[in-house]
């Protein structure tokens, strides 16, 4: 056990400074999100087993519906508060860091509720158009309502991140993981397969983490920030204008990102049936929860970035990022090897015998997984040097050639054909992305 632990200290110390910084910043959020996928495994065997491959499939459609409404109405303001508040840190600022808080946290509420009305209007006169399933008209909307608390758990998490605070929210968010994993195997258990009780519980599970995600963040941030509580909103008029310009652009990008990944569940539930809807849900949700290792990586490394180009320290990002490039394909490689050879095993004995064509929709849906571990920086990095323009004319493209692609392969393959089409978009981003970026840093020079 000493030599295995001296070789990790070892191959630890081989790591550039700012590699070890994404490490240990991201250390405590890898742990929860570790956590979170052993329970999502646990919720979705149970779902699936429970609820079938029908109730499942309007399930995922209802739920793609919503966030794909919501997220158009999202201004995603978290990114352009952790991006300027890094300036104002540079800047030696706390009290504009605060200014930007409140307003960020001002239009977050403002677009939540613009979000759930608009959603409440379009479900309420046009339910069959996006949905081919039993009217569900309440309880969309009700989950709308608890979706849109995502908007201000946003700015708390994001005021987290930009004073490297991950402990207190992995550890409040492994709390609410295994109470909300509770409730919604507790009511499956106790309802079986009735699709009303299953939402109800997600419902209230949404709130319960929502509340108690802002709360944790309170108390966590209050200390740093209680002696500028006073800042007021007009402290950053200067930087309003490019503060919008910020967010808003990121925002129309964001909202083009969700519609990829959930605008694939909404073409298959209207091109093909509620079954390869259900199939192909449980198999992104087996495949993507690869994703789970590199979110906490991806969350950590955007405010490090932001930090690194606010200082124009340019050559730091890029032995850092080839660094961590290094690190992620081996065991990618090797993931996506076993998986091959035990794919329809997998998928039986998770989900059962119902959900077997699901086998290669799954490869091929942890192919676009695994390439977005691997470049898990690309976004954070286009992010962080404020290419919004760049960010949003290549998600458009990529939804022209992956809807294209996918609509081609849709009538033939059902959910395999949906599954590539995602993937040649998420292929051609991240290509993109990368270009966009390392042009970006070589025609600038660092400090």
């Amino acid at each position: 056990m000493a030599k295995i632990i001296d070789s990790v200290k070892k191959v630890f110390q081989g790591f550039d400074p700012e590699s070890k910084n994404l490490i240990k910043n991201s250390s405590w959020v890898t742990i929860a999100n570790t956590l979170g996928t052993i329970f999502a495994f646990i919720k979705t065997i149970a779902i699936t087993r429970i609820l079938g491959v029908e109730l499942f499939g309007t399930y995922a459609l209802a739920i793609a519906f919503i966030i794909t409404t919501q997220e158009f109405l999202r201004l995603n303001i978290s990114m352009g508060l952790i991006r300027f508040g890094a300036i104002f840190s540079s800047e030696e600022r706390p009290d504009k860091i605060v200014a930007i808080l409140k307003f960020s946290l001002a239009l977050s509420i403002i677009s939540a509720f613009i979000s759930i009305l608009v959603l409440s209007i379009i479900t309420v006169f046009s339910y069959s158009t996006f949905i081919k399933a039993p009217d569900l008209t309440g309880y969309i909307i009700a989950f709308a309502i608890a979706n849109s608390l995502n908007f201000i758990d946003a700015i708390s998490k994001a005021s987290l991140k930009l004073f490297y605070k991950c402990k207190i929210n992995s550890i409040i968010q492994m709390i609410m993981d295994t109470v909300e994993t509770g409730v919604v195997i507790g009511t499956l258990i106790i309802y079986g397969a009735n699709l009303e009780a299953f939402f109800t519980a997600v419902i209230t599970a949404r709130i319960l983490n929502s509340l108690t995600c802002n709360f944790a963040a309170y108390r966590e941030l209050s200390t740093e920030l209680k002696p500028h509580l006073k800042s007021k909103i007009n402290l950053i008029k200067d930087q309003k204008k490019d503060f919008f310009t910020y967010i808003f652009g990121n925002s129309l990008s964001s909202s083009l990102k969700v519609f990829m990944n959930q605008g694939d569940v909404l073409l298959l539930g209207n091109m093909s049936n509620i079954s390869s809807v259900g199939i192909y849900s449980s198999a992104k949700k087996l495949a993507y929860a690869v994703l789970t290792l590199t979110d906490p990586l991806a969350s950590s490394i955007f405010p490090q970035l932001s930090h690194l180009i606010a200082s124009k320290d340019h050559s730091k990002i890029k032995v850092m990022i080839k660094k961590i490039t290094g690190i992620m394909l081996i065991p990618s490689l090797i993931v996506l090897v076993i998986c091959f050879f035990i794919k329809s095993f997998l998928i039986e004995l998770l989900f059962g015998t119902a959900f077997l064509e699901g086998a290669n929709p799954f490869i091929i849906l942890l192919i676009c997984a695994l390439q977005g571990s691997v470049f898990f920086w690309a976004l954070p990095l286009i992010q962080s040097m404020g290419l919004i323009k760049k960010r949003f004319l290549v998600y458009l493209s990529a939804i022209i050639i992956g809807g294209i692609t996918s609509i081609l392969l849709i009538p033939s393959m059902h959910a395999s054909g949906a599954a590539i089409g995602l993937l040649v978009a998420n292929i051609f981003i991240t290509i993109r992305f990368i270009q966009a970026g390392f042009q970006e840093l070589n025609c600038n020079p660092s400090n």
